[in-house]
């Protein structure tokens, strides 16, 4: 019997059926490689496109492994945390604002065996530089809100100096008070000092201490004082006033109004009350007199 010799064409045809066989089974494999080691694939890709020089993708593979549900050995942690740090330093800004370079890097210079050290440094000292010119540009232009914010943005960076705060500080207790007087001061108040001095008789005769305690006991509410501390001037009062009370003294503005006309009665004079924010030492509220309601009233300064 002639055994029979399959034709070219039918050869043709069980090699190009093999071949998809084969392609199929191969991205089988790889679909089931990617799905059990898919934070290595991306670290694996990190990596290449880090030694590339392409960040941004570099970036997004690092996301995905720290957002994997896979768990992240010590090791690979510390990669992932120490890339981000590299990935955002090198992107830098606009994509990645210095404030959040500097979380980035601290996250990772925090994890023992971390390389960010020296990129944190570099970024901090950056941030701290870019805070001091917009201090010192929104001081120039008599932007309050923004010099106030700037500060307390610099006073939360890694080695600030607290006597260039300090003075910043100063400078804008000096501007707010400039701006609170403007439009607003009459050479007339002597009437209105001596009406709401009427209103207050017992107050003349109270020595410091005495009047320091009225205070405190004027900003005690439901047995909880706003206030952490008085200041007592010539014509002047400071009241400093922690975070956790800050909504309580907001509810309660009409009682600061009271205590400034207590002032102006007991000094005979255009009293004025600076209340300031306790954690940053910054304005909070202004209390002046105003000659058109012939009453102190509670500036509220402007926020960013």
């Amino acid at each position: 019997m002639r055994e029979s010799v399959p034709n070219s064409s039918n050869v043709r045809t069980d090699l190009s059926s093999r071949q998809r066989f084969l392609a199929v089974a191969a991205t089988v494999a790889a679909l089931s490689v990617g799905t059990s080691g898919c934070v290595n694939g991306s670290l694996a890709a990190a990596r290449s496109e880090i030694e590339a020089g392409h960040y941004a993708s570099a970036h997004q593979y690092l996301i995905a492994a720290e957002r994997s549900e896979e768990k992240l050995s010590a090791r690979e942690q510390r990669e992932v945390a120490d890339d981000l740090c590299l990935t955002e330093y090198r992107i830098g800004t606009p994509s990645y604002p210095l404030a959040e370079q500097a979380r980035a890097c601290s996250i990772a210079a925090d994890r023992p065996g971390s390389q960010s050290a020296a990129i944190l440094v570099e970024v901090q000292q950056a941030e701290r530089n870019s805070l001091t010119t917009e201090i010192e540009t929104a001081l120039a232009n008599k932007d309050t809100a923004q010099a106030e914010a700037a500060i307390v943005r610099y006073k939360s960076v890694l080695g600030s100096d607290p006597q260039a705060a300090q003075q910043w500080s100063k400078q804008l207790w000096a501007l707010v008070n400039r701006d609170s007087a403007t439009g607003r001061r009459d050479r007339h108040l002597a009437p209105i000092i001596s009406e709401i001095s009427r209103q207050y008789p017992h107050l003349r005769a109270m020595n410091e201490g005495t009047f320091r305690r009225w205070v405190e006991d004027k900003t005690t509410v439901s047995g909880m004082r706003m206030v952490s501390s008085v200041e007592i001037g010539k014509g002047a009062l400071r009241l400093w006033i922690p975070n956790t009370q800050m909504r309580t003294a907001a509810l309660n503005l009409d009682r600061f109004a009271d205590i400034n006309d207590a002032l102006v009665a007991r000094c005979r004079c255009d009293g004025k009350t600076n209340i300031a924010a306790q954690d940053s030492g910054l304005p909070a509220y202004l209390v002046r007199l105003d000659p058109e309601t012939r009453r102190s009233e509670v500036l509220i300064l402007a926020r960013p």
